[in-house]
């Protein structure tokens, strides 16, 4: 049994987490901000208080943490720059020099925006070069994860989708739920990403843990599609009308900040270590299925 620091907890990445985690036996510290999560260990926590942040964690001593809170708002990052670095940087460099204290394995949840989307099928060992502040507040992150933990590991991902009973649709649920009530939904043909499905996500970061795997690992969804693909396999997996899904492209889009045309992962470092492997869609849409609350 290991002890566990989950943050966001409360969020589509971190509930999962905390969930599987209790199954597998771990005690778990469930941290929030807002939504306090009735499993595991509650934790009130504001990750930008550094004083607060550094004595949970003393008081803890987690053999690991999983750091899933973040500021994922991409136009909202740009907008609010201030906000952005201190939860998705400072709050990260607090977190993983609180975890060199305590001789915990720093487990960084990070995105497939630190790379500028030129080339796609982005390896480990590619150069990032992030568009837009989101992504730099990330790639900081992962920077001051590599200088302060003693023992860390930065997990990659892409386009988390799944269910969540609190907080805002993501791009999945969102389509599944237009379409079900006959509304048309745009997607874009000229954006490339690697959908996540978080109960897949959660159960490699775990894998991580508890094998202690560190460096940094693609931890993303095993296929490379366009926003619009994405929409109609889930749409034909839920038996809705796919003839609602309309082709959009990226320069109809009223954004404020850039967003990388291509950023897809190669997830072939984690096909090799986890045996939790990262799903194709077809199987990460039954598993969606069958997840699905009751109405």
């Amino acid at each position: 049994m290991l002890k566990i620091l989950v943050t966001g907890a409360s969020g589509l990445l971190g509930r999962r987490v905390v969930e599987l985690a209790l199954e597998r036996g771990h005690r778990v510290y469930s941290a929030y901000r807002e939504h306090v999560l009735s499993i595991g260990v509650p934790v009130r926590l504001d990750i930008t208080d550094e004083e607060r942040l550094l004595k949970t964690v003393s008081e803890i001593r987690p053999d690991a943490i999983i750091h899933a809170a973040a500021y994922t708002d991409v136009d909202g990052c740009e907008a609010n720059r201030d906000l952005a670095w201190r939860v998705n940087s400072e709050a990260t460099r607090s977190l993983a020099a609180a975890s060199a204290e305590t001789g915990s394995l720093m487990v960084f949840v990070s995105t497939d925006y630190v790379f500028d989307g030129e080339k796609g099928l982005y390896s480990e060992d590619d150069q990032p070069n992030p568009v837009n502040y989101y992504g730099y507040t990330k790639l900081k992150g992962e920077e001051f994860v590599r200088e302060n933990a003693a023992e860390w590991c930065v997990a990659r991902t892409s386009v988390i989708y799944g269910w969540n009973p609190v907080g805002k649709p993501n791009f999945a649920t969102w389509v599944v739920s237009s379409l079900s009530q006959g509304r048309e939904v745009k997607a874009l043909t000229d954006q490339y990403v690697s959908p996540t499905f978080n109960t897949n996500l959660a159960e490699m970061l775990l894998e991580i843990v508890e094998k202690r795997v560190t460096g940094i690992i693609h931890a993303a969804g095993a296929e490379r599609v366009s926003r619009y693909w994405f929409s109609v396999k889930l749409a034909e997996a839920f038996g809705l009308n796919r003839s609602l899904v309309k082709p959009a492209v990226m320069s109809e889009m009223r954004w404020r900040a850039r967003r990388p045309r291509d950023s897809s992962l190669n997830v072939s470092k984690a096909e090799a270590l986890l045996s939790r492997k990262p799903l194709r869609l077809e199987h990460a849409f039954e598993l969606m299925k069958r997840e699905k609350p009751r109405e």
